[in-house]
C-alpha cells in the first residue's frame, strides 16, 4: 500500500491535522485528543473558509474520508470514516445538515458510557481498527 505524506494542515495543528495519499487517495488525518473527564477522544474537524470563520467540512470534500487517531495509555487505533459515513454521521455539512466542527469517538475499549455515547460508539465501530 504506497503511502505519500503527511502533509501538515495549519488550521487544527493542536489535533495534528494533515492529509496523507494511501493507494492514490487523499485522507484527512486527525489526532483525537483523550480528555480526563469523558470517555473517549474528541477531534476538530473543520476548515476556514474564504471569509474566516470556521466551518465542518463539505459532504462533498475532496478527501475520500478521515482517518483519526486515538492514542490512549497502552491502547492505540484508528477510525477510518470514509466521506459516505461522515456524512451519515452528520458530521460534514451538505444542503440536508449542517455538520459539526468537532465530535468524540469512541474506541472499542471505551466503557461506562451513557446511552448516547453507546449508540454512537456503535455507529462508530465499523471504521475502527485497533492497532495496539
Amino acid at each position: 500500500m504506497p503511502v505519500e505524506g503527511p502533509w501538515p494542515e495549519e488550521e487544527s495543528s493542536g489535533y495534528e491535522s494533515g492529509t496523507v495519499r494511501i493507494d492514490g487517495e487523499l485522507w484527512r488525518i486527525r489526532t483525537a485528543r483523550v480528555t480526563p473527564t469523558k470517555p473517549g477522544a474528541f477531534v476538530a474537524v473543520w476548515e476556514r473558509g474564504e471569509d474566516g470563520a470556521t466551518r465542518p467540512f463539505a459532504s462533498d470534500d475532496r478527501a475520500e474520508g478521515l482517518l483519526v487517531l486515538v492514542d490512549e495509555g497502552e491502547r492505540f487505533g484508528v477510525f477510518r470514516f470514509s466521506r459516505t459515513m461522515l456524512a451519515e454521521l452528520g458530521i460534514t455539512r451538505s444542503n440536508a445538515a449542517g455538520g459539526k466542527r468537532g465530535f468524540r469517538v469512541y474506541p472499542a475499549w471505551s466503557t461506562g458510557l451513557n446511552a448516547q455515547a453507546t449508540r454512537t460508539q456503535r455507529l462508530q465501530a465499523p471504521a475502527f481498527e485497533r492497532l495496539a
